[in-house]
């Protein structure tokens, strides 16, 4: 199986909270978006700083939210997949 593009797994991660109501604990959307923890960690904390995602803590469980931001970043990557598929351009 080939390995996921960080554009791929970036819209994973996006599409899971979305389909989650916007909003999960860390380590169910490590296992939904398969993920490893440390690895979804270092993301959401990247797209947090970029305003996609707001991580809130309540002492050891970290929710993270999908903000506009993020929404319009997962309408965007899927546009991107949807072009990229129609010149058999893996994403």
């Amino acid at each position: 199986m080939p390995r996921r593009s960080k554009a791929a797994i970036v819209l994973d991660v996006l599409e899971t909270l979305l389909r989650n109501g916007g909003s999960m604990n860390l380590t169910r959307l490590s296992q939904e978006a398969n993920l490893a923890y440390n690895r979804l960690l270092a993301l959401v904390e990247d797209l947090a700083g970029r305003g996609a995602l707001r991580v809130e803590e309540k002492g050891s469980n970290k929710t993270v939210y999908i903000t506009e931001k993020g929404v319009e970043l997962a309408r965007e990557l899927r546009r991107l997949r949807r072009i990229l598929s129609d010149f058999n351009i893996d994403f």
